[in-house]
């Protein structure tokens, strides 16, 4: 067994974990004694971890900590996770030599085995009361499972298990120590739960777990969630091994409260509501989705991520639809300034991924495709991998959210809110609809890797914004580029800087991760290309350049129309307004000269 018990930390503990200096200072102080009355604490506003109060300020120390991690430094800070499946479990072999057989036949069941004296039949309804393993076939057709085994380990082997339940879950975890779901090797199965339960039931999924659940093996696994959810678990969810899972979902698709980790397999989540969520708010250790090497595919009417606090991604392969995608954005128009916005705030509003303190991304292939922002964390930590964005809204946001960051008490939607942006490396991509491609309520920093942003025709802003402290070097420009384009960077002796294919079609684009001072050339294979030398690039910067036959980026990048009119810093380009920069930072020099 490759067994982890939960630890869990105070509710305000020293939260992430931090190099260096960072890492010494968080050592003496936690040595000193770390209170739940802390100010280095992570999050403020609870002072019991029993009470049922969600805290609602980031700590000093956590921002600074959490500013440029590490997937492991995340992971590290938070709750263990109690994985209890065996490598056998994984494998999609699990040892049954000393199981108990139940068998489904319609409108009941039977069981044979060492332990068949702790399966009780009635009707449909088959409730396991004792430990061990329990292989499960056949078909029942308006019945289910029921677990309710105090401290036991329970591992249930789906072996070719189809259940469908009229009024209730069709597993239903009561009670138990250590709950394991496997899939054998070559097994489907399939879990259907009913549209309305029967009244005084906890249970709001298809698979329903009171206890931290485990579901691996090889095998396949479809789950309908006709009520509410698909799989969900009041304490912690685990998909491992490589097993194929297909979830539909009235709400939301995998819900674990404590955290979410999908550490490998292959998952396509269908939701109403969230696709992934872990939703507790009483502990900061917890509340949060853990994604591995895995292949996810989320079709999500809702936010297709959305983590109370991290949400991490290693080695994944990562498709979202939020809302429809970018195509089923509703476009709102800016209130002038000092005005307030006139929007209707129940509109809508899926979001990509949506964490509520940070976002980060070591490795893998992430896809992103919402209505409205593309990624939104107070802390947002890329160092590698692929990360592709069309949004409705901001492409990427930095934001406090629904939290204040300690020090940012009085932050407004023009001052540093105390968000850090950060990406170190890999490749991204962001093409959004309105509003900014790259925006940070605080900081925002490009210090490796290669990012390319396009601004559509009619972008209310600019391709960069950020309030507080940046570091933006790149060039803008107008070369021809559509979708499936092979953008290219070469410096001035011609060396190749980057190259990657672009999903979008646009009118503009900016280029982050240069150097500078020094001059590039961006083309794309459809033959378009534009020159410049790199300057830093500040708010408000590369909004809509040449929009149309006269269109022009307005003042503060609002959008284009009628006759242009050279203002800022932007040049002229094929005859036409390049865009407009309304930040003396922006130098004329960033304007990449289109060809």
């Amino acid at each position: 067994m490759k067994t982890t018990k939960t630890t869990t930390t105070p509710l305000h503990r020293l939260r992430r974990r931090a190099t260096g200096a960072v890492a010494f200072l968080a050592a003496i102080a936690l040595a000193a004694g770390c209170s739940t009355s802390s100010a280095s604490g992570n999050a403020s506003a609870s002072s019991s971890s029993e009470s049922d109060t969600t805290w609602t300020t980031i700590s000093s120390s956590v921002a600074t900590a959490s500013t440029g991690a590490s997937v492991s430094d995340i992971l590290g800070a938070n709750a263990s996770v109690e994985d209890a499946s065996s490598s056998a479990d994984d494998a999609g072999t699990p040892d049954t030599s000393s199981a108990t057989t139940i068998t489904l036949s319609g409108s009941s069941a039977s069981a044979s085995g060492s332990a068949s004296s702790n399966v009780k039949v009635d009707g449909g309804t088959v409730t396991i009361s004792g430990g061990g393993t329990y292989v499960i076939s056949g078909e029942l057709s308006n019945g289910r499972i029921v677990v309710n085994a105090p401290k036991a380990d329970v591992r249930l082997v789906l072996s070719g298990a189809s259940i469908t339940s009229s009024d209730g879950p069709a597993i239903d975890i009561q009670d138990a120590g250590n709950a394991i779901v496997v899939l054998p090797k070559d097994s489907k199965n399939t879990l259907t739960d009913g549209a309305s339960y029967a009244s005084g039931q906890e249970a709001t999924a298809a698979l329903f777990s009171s206890d931290t659940l485990t579901v691996t093996g090889t095998g396949q696994l479809d789950v309908t969630g006709s009520y509410k959810d698909g799989i969900s678990s009041k304490n912690g969810l685990i998909i491992t091994g490589s097993t194929t899972i297909k979830v539909k979902a009235a709400d939301d698709g995998l819900r674990g409260k404590d955290y979410l980790v999908v550490e490998s397999g292959t998952l396509t989540v269908e939701a109403g509501g969230d696709a992934l969520k872990s939703s507790e708010g009483d502990d900061e250790t917890k509340g949060f989705i853990s994604l591995g090497k895995a292949s996810i595919t989320l079709p999500s009417t809702d936010d297709a991520i959305s983590a109370t606090t991290d949400v991490t991604v290693k080695d994944t392969t990562l498709t979202i639809t939020a809302g429809g995608g970018q195509a089923n954005a509703t476009v709102e128009e800016q209130a002038p300034p000092g005005q307030e916005s006139t929007a209707d705030s129940s509109t809508p509003s899926p979001k990509g991924i949506n964490a509520g303190v940070s976002y980060t991304q070591d490795s893998g292939k992430v896809t992103v495709n919402a209505a409205d922002e593309g990624l939104q964390a107070p802390f947002i930590n890329v160092a590698g991998g692929e990360l592709s964005i069309a949004a409705g809204d901001d492409g990427i946001n930095a934001s406090n959210g629904d939290h204040v960051i300690e020090g940012h008490e009085n932050a407004d939607s023009e001052s540093d809110d105390g968000s850090v942006l950060t990406i170190s490396g890999g490749e991204v991509e962001v093409s959004y609809a309105s509003s900014d491609g790259i925006d940070s309520n605080g900081s925002a920093y490009v210090k490796g890797g290669i990012v390319v942003v396009s601004g559509q025709a009619g972008a209310m802003d600019g391709s960069v914004d950020a309030n507080g402290e940046s570091q933006l070097v790149g060039v803008t420009g107008s070369p021809s580029v559509s979708a499936g384009d092979t953008l290219t960077v070469t410096d001035a002796s011609g060396s190749q800087v980057a190259s990657l294919k672009v999903d979008f079609t646009a009118e503009a684009i900016t280029v982050l991760g240069l150097t500078e001072g020094q001059q590039y050339t961006v083309a794309t294979s459809s033959g378009g290309s534009a020159t410049g030398t790199a300057s830093a690039l500040s708010a408000g910067t590369g909004g809509p350049m040449g929009g149309g036959a006269g269109g022009q980026g307005g003042q503060g990048g609002q959008p284009g129309g009628g006759q242009g009119q050279q203002s800022g810093s932007g040049q002229q380009s094929n005859g036409q307004q390049s865009g407009n920069q309304n930040s003396q930072s922006s130098s004329q020099s960033s304007t990449a000269q289109s060809s």
